[in-house]
């Protein structure tokens, strides 16, 4: 390594390495033993053949399933494959993991409130986890299709995760935390395209297909940044903002490059919503989090708060703190059985609803907003929640570790969208998460059985639902030159 130490990584912009941020939790120190990133000088070339992944997913009577990429809220059977190679030459990085998607997509049961399906088969490969990217330092520039995941949040984020497809986009961003004499930070800045599919249900619309949406691709500009104070080392605190507007608007719009394709530069510190006006057909979101984690108990409490609308002015923010409010609250903890067994347990609660005061004065649900009806979607799915549209979850998670394999339990309760609803639609979901290594194959499935209650807010239409995904993972090889 060409850095005798390595700062330790905040897990909120790179959550998607999981595993690295509960075993950094596990061993309870500032070790980077745990580590899965690696912070290594360029003087190495390397080639390597990624595993290749298939994953089965199936719903017997109704979409059900989140942050799960490429798939599309379907019933029935559903196939994606995964598999692609490494290649890594001094600072360059390839990286090329295309999705492959196959959906039966059947028709299931839906009314005037809650979804649709064309009943035709999906077919579509996406870039999937495929990045390139030029590192120096701590920073990294490139070009990505691969998801991303900002926030602390372990089920859900509010505005970045991998709930929908990733999308194409140009970033900058440190791939390891850049130490100062304050503390250490991380950030990623980046400018991209979303897509929409009309053959495909809106997650932001209950599932229904809107045909009146305007037919364009938009331009995403959004960034995230995380303080980890050097006083508290085990402290992180941050800052995510995204805004959107249709492509050709930005592509055609006055301004210099600045003010059309960084305005969320630009306009880091403006007191109202204005990307010059609503009438430029904006739509924003920002979010504040912390996580704070805890070595000794080896346990860990995070909270992300986030806004998708502006106050009047600072009145507005103290008088009515919960207007236009979404949050996510969840601790961890992890419990040492033995030098290679423990539990992982975690609680999280998601509040997507409005806040009572919607009565006087409504925001909207997130993810909508007047001026980009697509809202905060790609390919029709949301990039942030996908627990539902204005859905509030609460979840109780317990795994047993042993090394490569795992056996995981949860109990999540969701509340579908019940603002201004005279009848409630819940679901409670009872399911088992084991994963087996079986020589050079992983093994992972989940299996679920969601009970609904009042299903699409009709009233005593109870039904049942089985959810199951099976994964088979096989490393071909690694080719070193």
């Amino acid at each position: 390594m060409s850095n005798s130490v390595a700062a330790q990584p905040s897990f909120i912009i790179h959550n998607q390495f999981a595993t690295a941020r509960e075993n950094h939790l596990q061993k309870g120190d500032d070790s980077t033993s745990a580590m899965v990133i690696q912070h290594g000088g360029f003087k190495t070339s390397k080639t390597a053949i990624l595993p290749v992944t298939l994953t089965t997913q199936f719903n017997s009577h109704h979409p059900y399933g989140y942050n799960d990429a490429s798939f599309i809220p379907a019933i029935g059977l559903q196939n994606q494959l995964t598999f692609g190679a490494n290649i890594k030459a001094g600072p360059v990085k390839l990286q090329l993991q295309p999705e492959l998607i196959y959906a039966a997509n059947p028709t299931y049961p839906i009314n005037g409130s809650y979804g649709y399906s064309s009943g035709k088969h999906y077919t579509k490969l996406y870039g999937g986890q495929s990045t390139l990217s030029v590192s120096a330092s701590s920073f990294s520039v490139g070009f990505s299709t691969a998801n991303k995941w900002w926030g602390p949040g372990v089920t859900n984020a509010l505005i970045m995760s991998n709930n929908a497809p990733g999308f194409a986009n140009i970033f900058i961003k440190t791939h390891r935390p850049a130490k100062t004499p304050i503390g250490n930070f991380e950030f990623e800045l980046m400018g991209g395209r979303l897509e929409s599919d009309s053959t495909l249900p809106y997650e932001n619309f209950h599932l229904k297909a809107s045909p009146y949406l305007r037919n364009s691709w938009r331009y995403i500009n959004a960034y995230i940044l995380s303080y980890n104070p050097k006083w508290l080392p085990g402290v992180y605190v941050g800052l995510i903002r995204s805004l959107q507007r249709y492509g050709p608007d930005v592509v055609n719009g006055a301004g210099n490059f600045s003010s059309k394709y960084l305005p969320i530069v630009t306009k880091t510190f403006q007191k109202k919503n204005d990307w010059g006006d609503d009438t430029l057909n904006t739509d924003q979101v920002a979010s504040f989090f912390v996580r704070i984690v805890f070595p000794k108990s080896k346990s860990e409490l995070y909270v992300e708060y986030g806004k998708n609308d502006y106050g009047e002015r600072t009145r507005d923010y103290l008088m009515a703190p919960t207007h236009s409010v979404a949050h996510i609250v969840g601790l961890k903890k992890i419990v040492i059985l033995n030098k290679n067994r423990y539990l992982n347990l975690g609680i999280e609660f998601t509040q997507m609803s409005q806040s009572p005061d919607a009565i006087l004065r409504s925001a909207g649900n997130w993810y909508v907003h007047g001026g980009v009806m697509q809202g905060h979607t790609n390919y029709s799915q949301i990039m942030g929640v996908g627990s539902g549209f204005g859905a509030n979850k609460q979840i109780v998670m317990g795994t047993w570790v042993n090394g490569n394999n795992r056996v995981g339990v949860f109990i999540e309760k969701t509340n579908r969208d019940p603002e201004n609803r005279s009848i409630f639609w819940t679901d409670m979901a009872y399911g088992i998460t084991p994963q087996y290594t079986l020589h050079n194959f992983t093994l992972a499935a989940q299996l679920v059985f969601i009970a609904s209650k009042n299903y699409m807010w009709e009233n005593k239409n109870n039904i049942s639902n089985f959810h199951a995904k099976l994964a088979i993972t096989y490393p071909i090889s690694n080719l070193k030159n």
